[in-house]
């Protein structure tokens, strides 16, 4: 499985802009343009790439990768289909899949290092990007959520470099699973074990899919 490589048909950064949607007034940088010059990636991101919240960014939120494998699923969805940053990605990636990405799996990129993280949460943005107000819950449905990471490496990066796999630490516990546990099987013992003992799991998440398994209560995950 090392070795495993991962095509990058595009690298996205945007700049923080303030939208309109119904009576709510936001900015996010959501709206991202495909970059061909190498950039450098430091532990927070792409220096280029604006972030509007905080708990949009940080080290365990450094990068957001999307698979262009679901784009054909998203067409007749959408009447202003984009073939990059469609979901607002810093990386649209081919292959790598929710379901073949584990939490852990690090990767070579260019003269970085990263490591998947956890799922990419969607928030009302996309619905408002896309002026599709059940786009959140078709996300969360089909579990076409894309992924987070963290940058263990600092270094330039550019689309001519690809996603290698250098480890997976759990053949077990996919970014499919993770979402599972997060928004549908939620008091499934089995399933919220497996996937907290995974110590690579970003810590807030972690609490978060902990407090909601013993609670008994199901997140908004807003």
């Amino acid at each position: 499985m090392n070795g495993q490589v991962y095509l990058v048909k595009s690298l996205n950064t945007g700049k923080i802009e303030t939208y309109t949607y119904g009576k709510k007034v936001y900015q996010s940088a959501i709206k991202k343009q495909p970059v061909e010059t190498p950039l450098f990636l430091s532990k927070l991101g792409f220096i280029e790439d604006e972030q509007a919240y905080e708990h949009h960014g940080g080290e365990n939120k450094a990068v957001c990768v999307y698979p262009y494998d679901h784009y054909d699923y998203w067409r007749p969805t959408f009447k202003n289909m984009v073939e990059s940053a469609l979901f607002g990605e810093n990386l649209t990636v081919a292959g790598l899949t929710e379901d073949k990405a584990h939490i852990g799996d690090t990767f070579s990129f260019g003269d970085a290092i990263v490591q998947i993280s956890e799922p990419r949460n969607p928030c009302y943005k996309l619905a408002a990007k896309y002026e599709i107000p059940s786009l959140i819950v078709q996300v969360r449905n089909t579990g076409y959520t894309g992924f987070l990471m963290r940058v263990l490496k600092e270094g330039m990066v550019s689309v001519h470099d690809q996603l290698t796999l250098i480890e997976r630490v759990s053949d077990d516990v996919s970014v499919a699973l993770v979402n599972d546990v997060k928004f549908h099987d939620c008091f499934n013992p089995n399933k919220v074990e497996k996937v907290l003992q995974v110590k690579e799991l970003s810590e807030s998440i972690r609490s978060a899919l902990q407090e909601q398994y013993e609670t008994g209560k199901k997140k908004g995950w807003g």
